[in-house]
């Protein structure tokens, strides 16, 4: 019978429940084709039964997808075939669980095939014991991948014959872990060839029995390999594995490696062996014991690594056995800890300078005479001054002329002054110019005279200042002395220099004294300053002539003191020019005077100065002199000034001088005193002559003190610029009362104006004559204050004119005639205050023109007195003027005054200002000028009685501004006369206070839907049949419920069909039953679908029988 199942689809096949697949029969199994077996899930597979399972041929079995595999249970995998189990994909068989493998069997195991091993993972792998393993062929076993053979058990490959260790790759025994490597037997790891060997990874080396490695074992492992052995491994190897190392081997071995080698182990190395070692594992042999052989292979870079322990350890014949170079190799730190008396007089020979150099001072203490007899120049040019310390005499004596003069300028420091007093002259001739540089004055003082006196001159000059400074000086010849240098002779302490001889001073050159110090100087007393030359006189430096005593100074003869220089004497202090004579001062020249520095010349006793002296004084040092001291100065010395030192003078000086002293002065000297300096001077009982003199800077310079001290006739005789010079704080100390009208005529703007309001007052009617213009441009409000109506009067037009803006605010104006208010300027004008403007008559303001009525400020104008204004002058204000104006000043103008004002003025007013305006006020206003009353000032306007043209000229802005007040206060014919723009320009605001029945038809109509909607109830139900009749469809759809509910029957009958259908679906609710009743069949007819949803049950029926009624 043909199976239900073959003619179900794979998809189908996949929804069956398990229960079905579990009671499939063999015919349905056998009706499964691999498109189904494929759409098995893994649960209806482990519900297969085992009989059905085994129907499954290799081809079904693979069908099964590797997901759906792993649901077979681990009965099912027992009752599998070793053909099923070989047929399997190798994904599947991948695919198991560790406990499927496990449960495998061996014959089900010996049915894997290499390709199904491939896959096997560690986890699989690990399942297998080692009799499982064994049942692998050497081509599966080779197919066990290199992450998977991770997996075999140490127990299984214990086990692993010697032919399955051999079918390990070189991959598989890579991935091998140093347990798994231990596992294995001897025999097994002796199988490996040596790319297997070297396959081994350093890492699983580090964890490797090395003692089961075969000797060709060893000789396969690679440098690295090698050289990863722990020193534990090393130590491990067994004397035929460490004749197994070959010298590339043995080159990667580390310190700690070699270090593990006993004297009979190393003896196994070979020659090349031994040359092998690195120079780092060079460090980890130990030498005691090594034959000399095994020191003569050692390598220049071997012998460069050896340590002091190591070297020591080697034996003189094993030293003996370095050539020059390997002794050279060995470094400074080893040879620092060598015990020297191992080395040879070769050795010593060989040895490098910087070797010997390195050798410490307690080694070459240690040298016996035949190694120091062994040294060379060269050696001995790099020995340290710590080395050559410890050379006793005779030891330096063994030192050939070269080697003495080999020793370096750092070693000779080292010579002893026991040494060194023992030298002979032989020796200390041989001492080089550069090694008796660095001799200390120990050294030196060490030295006999007759060694010092072997030196040459360019030897003494390489004496060292240092060393020189502690040297006894009395073992100097007096050739030693001249042969020093100039700053050899300048380093010599006072102390040295004063224990010089008489012989050794006459030694000195001009060179030598020029860089003497002042401190040496001051040891010379007179008769040793008596010994120097003229030149050497000249030759103390600027510095040094400091140091002389004003004892040697002042015995000083004429001749010394004529042999000064000018730079020396620009040296010398206060003390020590008062040392000097009269009659040597009197030797100097001018320029020698003029180098005479101001802080000396500060101390000077100036009596000793001649006139000469006096005359031969710069400016700056006549400055520089105190007043004490220039008030010291005698006639003749204050004679013998000239005007280039007078321009010198400070005031502190000049203020020294008596009436009779300046009288001294001639006119260029008195011109010559500086501006500063004037200040100084005491002008009382000055004549007229003197004070002509005087420059206009001197007198900028004077103060109030001292021009009051002149006479009129002095201060007369101070030209125009003269005046102008005098500051402006002088002048406001001045009594002007002393100024002639020529001198106030003379006075600047800027000086005018600085003369205080009292100063100002106490002017003479002449001197007020004398100001111009200019001057009274710059008159202050306080100066201009003080002016009585008749001083006022003196001004001319032009000066009445010249009153600055700011000036003008201290006239006084009562009383001012026409002609002087008519001379008043636009900016003076602007600048009166209330108080001046009405002190002002009517006539005065009468003379202001439009630009000048203008220029009041709003502040001014503000408690003016408006009823003074001609109606010119109201017509003469300006828009911000009139607006300006308070209420109380806009209410008192006159008829007159207000039929002056023009559009642009009232265009400006306030609706405080409006609302001051009476009907019959108003009604002078022209047209124009209503229309020009702003929108805000609209709101003052008082509408009542007001006619139809007034109201016609009223804009639709204004009509915008009316309120409900205003709008009822209009009567209907003024209401008329609104356009219908200006009807809708009317606010809701004022429409909901306004008297509807005031409004004509035209109005109505003319009403915008939202005004028409602003309405209240009450207003509407006020409204005429006309007026209603008046609404359009645009206003009746804007109607609110409210609205709509004042409607009587009659009043909707109005509407038409349009209308009707405009009331909106918020309105239609205010309909009463009675109203609709009342409609016609067109009416009703007309009412929208929308309209009639919204109605309630009642409106409805009214509407159904006002439809049927009809």
């Amino acid at each position: 019978m043909t199976s239900i199942l073959s003619s179900l689809s794979a998809v189908q096949i996949s929804k069956l429940s398990t229960s079905t697949i579990a009671s499939l029969t063999s015919e349905d199994v056998n009706a499964l084709d691999s498109t189904k077996i494929k759409a098995l899930s893994s649960s209806q597979i482990a519900s297969l039964s085992t009989d059905n399972l085994a129907l499954f041929s290799s081809e079904d079995l693979r069908a099964i997808s590797v997901s759906a595999f792993k649901g077979l249970t681990l009965t099912q995998i027992a009752k599998l075939s070793s053909a099923q189990i070989s047929g399997l994909s190798a994904s599947q068989v991948t695919a198991l669980y560790t406990s499927q493998i496990d449960a495998l069997s061996t014959d089900q195991i010996k049915a894997l095939n290499s390709a199904q091993v491939a896959g096997l993972s560690s986890a699989q792998v690990a399942t297998l014991n080692s009799s499982e393993l064994t049942l692998f062929s050497s081509d599966e076993i080779k197919a066990i991948s290199a992450n998977a053979v991770a997996g075999l058990s140490a127990a299984a490959l214990a086990a692993l014959s010697t032919e399955n260790a051999a079918a390990l790759t070189k991959s598989q025994i890579a991935a091998l872990s140093s347990t798994q490597l231990n596992a294995l037997s001897s025999d097994s790891l002796a199988t490996f060839s040596a790319d297997e060997i070297k396959a081994i990874s350093t890492k699983l080396l580090a964890g490797l029995d090395v003692t089961k490695l075969s000797t060709g074992n060893v000789a396969a492992l690679s440098r690295t390999q090698i050289s990863a052995l722990s020193s534990a491994q090393f130590a491990a190897l067994s004397t035929d594995q460490i004749k197994a190392l070959n010298s590339d081997q043995v080159a990667g071995l580390s310190s700690a490696q070699v270090a593990t080698l006993n004297s009979s182990e190393l003896a196994l190395f070979s020659t090349d062996e031994i040359k092998a070692i690195s120079a780092n594992a060079i460090a980890g042999l130990t030498l005691a014991g090594l034959g000399t052989e095994n020191a003569a292979a050692l390598t220049k870079t071997q012998i460069a690594g050896l340590s002091s322990t190591q070297l020591n350890a080697l034996s003189s014949e094993s030293l003996a056995t370095f050539s020059t170079d390997e002794i050279k190799a060995i470094s400074t730190k080893a040879l620092a800890g060598l015990d020297v008396t191992k080395l040879s007089t070769g050795n010593i020979a060989a040895l490098s300078r910087t070797q010997a150099a390195a050798l410490s001072s307690a080694q070459f203490a240690a040298l016996s005479t035949d190694q120091i007899k062994a040294l060379n120049s060269d050696q001995v040019a790099g020995l340290s001054s710590a080395q050559v310390a410890t050379l006793s005499s005779s030891e330096l004596a063994l030192f050939s002329t070269d080697e003495i003069k080999a020793i370096s300028a750092n070693g000779i420091a080292g010579l002893s002054a026991a040494a060194l007093a023992a030298l002979s002259t032989e020796n200390a001739a041989a001492l080089t110019k550069t090694q008796i540089a660095g001799l200390s004055s120990t050294q030196l003082n060490a030295l006999t005279s007759d060694s010092l006196a072997t030196f040459s001159t360019d030897e003494i000059k390489a004496i060292s200042a240092r060393a020189l400074a502690g040297l006894d000086a009395s073992k100097l010849s007096t050739g030693n002395v001249a042969a020093l240098s100039r700053t050899q002779a300048a380093a010599l302490s006072s102390a040295q220099f004063a224990a010089l001889s008489t012989d050794q001073i006459k030694a000195l050159n001009s060179d030598q004294v020029a860089g003497l110090s002042s401190a040496q100087v001051a040891t010379l007393n007179s008769s040793e300053l008596a010994l120097f030359s003229t030149d050497e006189i000249k030759a103390i430096s600027a510095n040094a002539v400091a140091g002389l005593s004003a004892a040697a100074l002042a015995a000083l003869s004429t001749e010394n003191a004529a042999a000064l220089t000018k730079t020396q004497i620009a040296g010398l202090s206060s003390a020590q020019l008062n040392a000097l004579t009269s009659d040597s001062l009197a030797t100097f020249s001018t320029d020698e005077i003029k180098a005479i520095s101001t802080k000396a010349l500060a101390g000077l006793d100036v009596t000793k100065l001649s006139t000469g002296n006096v005359a031969a004084l710069s400016k700056t040092q006549i400055t520089a002199l105190s007043s004490a001291q220039f008030a010291a100065l005698s006639t003749d010395q204050i004679k013998a000034l000239g005007s280039e030192q007078v321009s010198g003078l400070s005031s502190a000086q000049v203020a020294t001088l008596s009436s009779a002293e300046l009288a001294l002065f001639s006119t260029d000297e008195i011109k010559a005193i500086s501006a500063n300096a004037v200040a100084g001077l005491t002008l009382a009982g000055l004549g007229t002559e003197n004070a002509a003199a005087l420059t206009k800077t001197q007198i900028a310079g004077l103060s109030s003190t001292q021009l009051n001290a002149l006479s009129s006739e002095s201060l007369a005789t101070f030209s125009t610029d003269e005046i102008k010079a005098i500051s402006t704080k002088a002048l406001a100390g001045i009594d002007v009362t002393k100024l002639s009208t020529g001198n106030v005529a003379a006075l600047s703007k800027a000086q005018a104006a600085a003369l205080s309001s009292a100063q100002f007052a106490a002017l003479s009617t002449d001197q007020i004559k004398a100001l111009g213009s200019e001057q009274v441009s710059g008159l202050s409000s306080a100066q201009i204050a003080t002016l009585s109506s008749s001083e006022l009067a003196l001004f001319s037009t032009d000066e009445i004119k010249a009153i600055s803006a700011n000036a003008v605010a201290g006239l006084t104006l009562a009383g001012l005639g026409t002609e002087n208010a008519a001379a008043l300027t636009k900016t003076q004008i602007a600048g009166l205050s209330s108080a001046q403007l009405n002190a002002l008559s009517s006539e005065s303001l009468a003379t202001f023109s439009t630009d000048e009525i203008k220029a009041i400020s709003t502040k001014a104008l503000a408690g003016l007195d408006v009823t003074k204004l001609s109606t010119g002058n109201v017509a003469a204000l300006s828009k911000a003027q009139a607006t300006a104006l308070s209420s109380a000043q806009f209410a008192a103008l006159s008829t007159d005054q207000i039929k002056a004002l023009g559009s642009e003025q009232v265009s400006g007013l306030s609706s405080a200002q409006i609302a001051t305006l009476s009907s019959a006020e108003l009604a002078l206003f022209s047209t124009d000028e209503i229309k020009a009353i702003s929108a805000t000032a609209i709101a003052g306007l008082t509408l009542a009685g007001l006619g139809t043209e007034n109201a016609a000229a009223l804009t639709k802005t204004q009509i915008a501004g009316l309120s409900s007040t205003q709008l009822n206060a209009l009567s209907s014919d003024s209401l008329a006369t609104f356009s219908t723009d200006e009807i809708k320009a009317i606010s809701t605001k004022a429409l909901a206070g306004i008297d509807a029945s005031k409004l004509s038809t035209g109005n109505v109509a003319a009403l915008s839907k939202a005004q028409a909607a602003a309405l209240s109830s009450t207003q509407f139900a006020a409204l005429s049949t006309d007026q209603i009749a008046a609404l359009n469809s645009d206003q009746v759809s804007g109607l609110s419920s409210a609205q709509i509910a004042t409607l009587n029957s009659t009043e909707l009958g109005l509407f038409s069909t349009d209308e009707i259908k405009a009331i909106s679906a918020n309105a239609i609710a205010g309909l009463s039953t009675a109203a609709i009743a009342g409609l016609s069949s067109s009416q009703a007819g007309a009412l929208s679908a929308q309209q009639l949803k919204v109605m309630n049950d009642a409106q409805v029926e009214a509407v159904i029988k006002a439809y049927k009624a009809v």
